[in-house]
C-alpha cells in the first residue's frame, strides 16, 4: 500500500510541474505574488485536486460505460477553453493596470484549478495501472495521494515563479506577464483545434 501512495503522489508532483497548463495558467500571477505565491498554489492545487477527483471517482463507479477516449478529448477541449480565457484576462488585467507588473488579478485560484482539474481527462491514465488491479482499495488510496502530490507541487511551483519574478526588473515583470499570458492563449488555441 506504501508503494502506491509513493507512486500515486510521484504521478500527483509530476503531473503538476510537467504541465504547460499549468506553468501559464499560473504564471502571470505567481510572478508578482510574492508573498501570496505559495497560497495561490496550495489553492490550485486543491481545486486541480477536486476536479480530478470530480472526474475520476464517477468514472470509477462507471468505469465500463465511459469511454477514455471521449472523456479525455473533452477534457483537453475544457483545459484549452480555459488557458484561452485565462490567458486573455491576464492581458486584460494587466491592460487595465497600466502594465505596471504588480496587477493583481481577480480571478480565483481554486475555481481555476478546479477547471483544470475536471479538464485533466489525461491525467486519469496515470492511475490506469492500479484501476487495472481491481482493488477498489489501492485505486482511492492512489487518487488521494495523486492530489496531495499535485496540490504541494503546484504550491512549490507558484513559490519558485515568485522568487523567479523578485528577480526580475520591475520592467521586465510586466513582458515576462504578458508573454505567459500569451503563450496561454496560444497553447489553448493549439489544443482546442487538436
Amino acid at each position: 500500500m506504501g508503494l502506491v501512495a509513493l507512486y500515486g503522489a510521484g504521478s500527483g508532483a509530476l503531473h503538476a510541474v510537467t504541465g504547460p497548463d499549468h506553468w501559464l495558467s499560473l504564471g502571470p500571477a505567481a510572478l508578482s505574488a510574492t508573498r501570496r505565491s505559495f497560497g495561490i498554489g496550495l489553492r490550485w492545487g486543491v481545486g486541480h485536486a477536486l476536479g480530478t477527483l470530480a472526474l475520476s471517482i464517477p468514472f470509477l463507479l462507471a468505469v465500463r460505460l465511459v469511454s477514455l477516449e471521449r472523456l479525455a478529448t473533452f477534457g483537453d477541449r475544457l483545459s484549452a477553453v480555459a488557458l484561452i480565457v485565462m490567458g486573455a484576462w491576464s492581458l486584460f488585467t494587466l491592460a487595465r493596470s497600466g502594465g505596471s507588473g504588480g496587477a493583481r488579478e481577480g480571478r480565483q485560484p481554486l475555481i481555476i484549478g478546479l477547471v483544470h482539474g475536471i479538464g485533466g481527462a489525461g491525467s486519469l491514465m496515470l492511475f490506469m495501472p492500479v484501476l487495472v488491479s481491481g482493488s477498489l482499495e489501492k485505486t482511492l488510496l492512489f487518487l488521494l495521494a495523486f492530489a496531495a502530490g499535485s496540490t504541494l507541487a503546484m504550491a512549490a511551483l507558484t513559490f519558485a515563479l515568485a522568487r523567479l519574478g523578485t528577480k526580475l526588473a520591475r520592467s521586465a515583470l510586466p513582458r515576462a506577464q504578458r508573454v505567459l499570458s500569451a503563450l496561454s492563449i496560444a497553447v489553448g488555441s493549439v489544443w482546442l483545434v487538436a
